[in-house]
């Protein structure tokens, strides 16, 4: 099985553990994450949501809540019942949070200029594959490949694909992003993803899988294995997270931060490993990448890099 990095999978942990160490961590925390009466309501109410439950238990996001999170102002900034909620204010208003979402919006963008007549593109983690098959104009590409590390994030691909009638171009296979050969063809066309792996695509997109790795030759193995299926002049769109100290939060009040600081103390995340943009830019150098441009969100969190393999 392909090592999964985004969040932890059946590791054993059991709420009441996780949720007593979230108590111990409370209660050596200063003042900088918030009062401990106002942590350990948070730690309540955190832990009584479905989102919160998951996150504690699993670090993280699968692609069922990493989809949730991010379609959240679609689907649910206006629902009277969550305004008032932890849930709400953490998808709302953790800065983080709002860079991503603001993140799939630029990709979005991005991705609609270089998905045309005739494209191959790949999505690698791909999760439920939003990012190629919600694109107006994915009935023209030729073929969209997704991988992943997990099979219930192929499956929900999978049906998105026939939600959006792009079935029999989609291409999905299970496997590791630093292994692509080796991956495992479980729906659509195996000799399409031969081909686009050997280098037959367009467009690659990858989001996020670069801050679960700390280790920086890691990553430049990575972007490598990311270029090697791209044509020449062929385009990566890829994010990655900034230092928090060149975050702009100049519109941020303080009691939000603290609140969300509060809530990382709650609920560490396996997500993290900050690069600056010269250090992302000097990494896809390293794997043949030319950066020709860089989309930011509003807050300096997680940008957008469009590269041109070369």
């Amino acid at each position: 099985m392909s090592e999964v990095r985004s969040h932890r999978v059946d590791d054993g942990a059991d709420l009441l553990a996780v949720v007593t160490a979230a108590r111990q961590r409370i209660q050596r925390a200063d003042s900088r994450s918030g009062s401990r009466a106002q942590l350990l309501r948070d730690l309540d109410e955190w832990s009584n949501c479905e989102l919160g439950r998951w996150m504690l238990l699993h670090g993280g996001w699968d692609a069922h809540w990493a989809r949730y999170c991010v379609d959240y102002p679609l689907t649910h900034a206006h629902d009277a019942h969550f305004p008032d909620t932890l849930e709400h204010f953490y998808l709302t208003s953790a800065p983080g949070i709002v860079a991503t979402q603001q993140r799939a919006a630029i990709f979005a963008e991005v991705l609609t200029e270089l998905v045309s007549d005739g494209t191959t593109a790949m999505a690698i983690p791909c999760g439920y594959m939003d990012e190629l098959l919600r694109l107006p104009n994915a009935s023209a590409a030729h073929s969209l490949i997704g991988m992943d590390a997990e099979r219930p994030a192929l499956a929900g691909a999978a049906d998105s694909a026939r939600e959006h009638g792009l079935s029999a171009q989609t291409v999905l296979a299970l496997g590791d992003a630093w292994n692509l050969a080796g991956a495992e063809v479980v729906s659509g066309d195996a000799d399409a993803y031969a081909q686009a792996v050997a280098g037959g695509t367009d467009v690659m997109v990858s989001n996020g899988l670069n801050m679960y790795v700390p280790d920086d030759a890691e990553v430049i193995a990575l972007y490598r294995c990311l270029r090697a299926p791209l044509r020449r002049f062929g385009t990566l769109v890829v994010s990655a997270l900034t230092p928090p100290d060149t975050w702009d939060l100049a519109d941020v009040a303080p009691e939000v931060i603290t609140r969300v600081r509060g809530l990382m103390l709650i609920n560490p995340m396996m997500w993290g490993n900050y690069r600056s943009v010269d250090t992302t830019t000097a990494q896809l150098a390293d794997a043949g990448f030319e950066v020709r441009e860089v989309r930011w969100d509003q807050r300096r969190i997680f940008p957008t890099y469009v590269a041109t393999a070369v």
